[in-house]
């Protein structure tokens, strides 16, 4: 072989190695490179786990105790209380049966006060437990069943048993509300009080109209305190609230009403139909300071009616002036507005009114208990429900406060859970980051944790896990990152990276073509 010969070979080899390394490096460190740093990224979840989730499956567990002066009573009583919540699969009502102390007995007949009566069974029996309900026999009831503020009913004989149920079911476990909190049924309940949270931000506006017509005397700030505040302490265990209170001056609002003649005081009213209600609200949004605050708004807004259009009364879609002693109206999962009408003298020389604080703050203690999830208790005849001596709700209607948020958080959190799973199923290039993924795994193990807690009766332990249950689901959900590359579809992923490869590849391939040619021994073809 000729020293030329030797050469073109050696240029050969070194040609074809140089084709092999440059083939090599782009296939096996370039494709793999650019197949892994334009991957989707995402943690590990708990898949399996979240589509065993069912909110039909959950249920809570409470306890019933049933005081009676003999055996066969308590009996009688537990018995027909037992077969009437057998049924429900929300609410596992455990019933125990206790005679009561020939003490207790003797206090109860000769006591003819209710509180005093209470407070003779507090002292043998724990009423201040969560998620416990005593119904005591007391034979000196004017009716067959008496219900006041505490964790105590008070039945007179066996022959006040199915009044009894009646009371159970419909004023104190409430089971068609559990039914629907664990569910997607939207109840008239469910559509008025406001989704769960961790807290709430309570602002009381006062709107004054037309402060050049007639000065209003009301301490917001001070009635907050002493009337909105006492009531939200005794819910610290649900939810933090913090309260605030502005003035809000000049924002008229055209009502729309007409003028009415009557006998009364001021000689007329002026009549507003009940959907122009609403619009008000609007004015208001726009009006109003946002609170800075992470939690939920919750609105109270005192609409003083200008003298000219006092007073206002609200009329129905029919044209029927609606009989309520004040002039208010609830927003769903917005707030409560009262329309304070002043008085006829009040309107006269140099106006001045001074709204009565009882009554308004009054009505907005009764708004917000249903904007909180505390439903208005039907009447039962041959049943009494003590009225409430204070703002402070009831002890029962505390726990089943509890009981419905904890089903509501547990079962809002399963849902987010399995849509978000469902979600990242049908759309491949959402990011899962390291964050997302701890939510997730929290609000998991926070519902497996919560609904055992539920199922055995521990209602504030239960609250809390569900809370944190349903914080993790929606931090998880609402994560901006998820939408990383929400617009950046697999289509416009090739659209992008075809055209910058492509030209590379070309010589890739005839330099592959060429170095299997070589290695097979053939040839290669000259070109001229």
């Amino acid at each position: 072989m000729t020293k030329q010969g030797r050469k073109s070979e050696a240029e050969e080899w070194s040609r074809m190695w140089a084709s092999a390394s440059f083939v090599g490096v782009l296939i096996i460190i370039g494709l793999p490179l650019w197949w892994k740093t334009t991957e989707v990224y995402r943690v590990s979840l708990p898949y399996d786990r979240i589509n065993t989730f069912d909110s039909d499956a959950l249920s809570v567990a409470s306890e019933l105790t049933v005081i009676a002066f003999d055996d066969t009573t308590a009996k009688e009583v537990a018995g027909l209380v037992e077969k009437s919540f057998e049924q429900q699969k929300v609410l596992n009502l455990a019933v125990n049966v206790v005679v009561a102390p020939h003490k207790l007995r003797q206090s109860l007949d000769s006591i003819a006060d209710d509180t005093e009566a209470l407070e003779e069974v507090a002292t043998l029996y724990d009423v201040d437990q969560h998620n416990t309900f005593f119904v005591v026999q007391r034979k000196s009831l004017y009716q067959d069943v008496w219900l006041g503020g505490e964790r105590i009913a008070f039945f007179r004989d066996g022959t006040a048993a199915s009044t009894l149920v009646e009371v159970l079911m419909q004023w104190v476990y409430e089971p068609k509300i559990l039914e629907g909190a664990r569910s997607d049924t939207a109840d008239p309940a469910r559509r008025t009080r406001f989704p769960p949270s961790t807290g709430y931000h309570v602002v009381l506006s006062v709107v004054h109209p037309r402060p050049d017509l007639m000065k209003v005397d009301f301490d917001a700030g001070q009635a907050m305190e002493d009337y909105i505040g006492s009531f939200v302490d005794e819910l610290s265990e649900l939810h933090n609230f913090t309260l605030s209170s502005q003035w809000l001056y000049l924002l008229d609002f055209d009502f729309q009403a007409n003028e009415v003649k009557d006998s009364s005081a001021w000689g007329r009213h002026f009549a507003v139909r009940q959907e122009r209600l609403q619009q008000l609200l609007t004015r208001l949004e726009a009006r109003a300071a946002a609170p800075a605050s992470a939690a939920r708004a919750l609105n109270l807004a005192l609409y003083a009616v200008p003298c000219p259009r006092a007073p206002l009364a609200v009329y129905d879609d029919q044209g029927n002036r609606i009989p309520t002693p004040v002039q208010a109206f609830i927003s769903p999962k917005w707030g409560g507005v009262y329309l304070a009408n002043p008085e006829a003298p009040n309107c006269e020389g140099e106006a001045e009114w001074k709204p009565t604080v009882r009554l308004v703050m009054g009505t907005f203690i009764t708004q917000l208990r249903k904007l909180l999830g505390i439903t208005d208790k039907p009447s039962i005849r041959n049943a009494e429900l003590s009225p409430l001596r204070s703002v402070t709700p009831r002890r029962w209607e505390l726990d089943s406060l509890l009981r419905l948020r904890a089903l509501e958080q547990l079962a809002s959190a399963e849902g987010t859970l399995q849509s978000l799973a469902q979600l990242l199923g049908e759309i491949s290039n959402i990011v899962i980051n390291d964050e997302v993924g701890a939510s997730i795994n929290s609000a998991v193990a926070s519902i497996e944790k919560g609904s055992l807690q539920l199922a055995k009766g521990d209602l504030l332990e239960a609250h809390r896990t569900s809370q944190e249950a349903y914080v993790a689901a929606e931090t998880a959900f609402m994560e901006p990152s998820l939408l990383a590359l929400l617009y950046f579809p697999d289509d416009q992923k090739y659209a992008i990276y075809i055209p910058l490869f492509l030209p590379v590849m070309f010589p890739v391939i005839l330099s592959l073509k060429n170095l299997l040619l070589w290695l097979r021994g053939k040839p290669k073809e000259k070109v001229d």
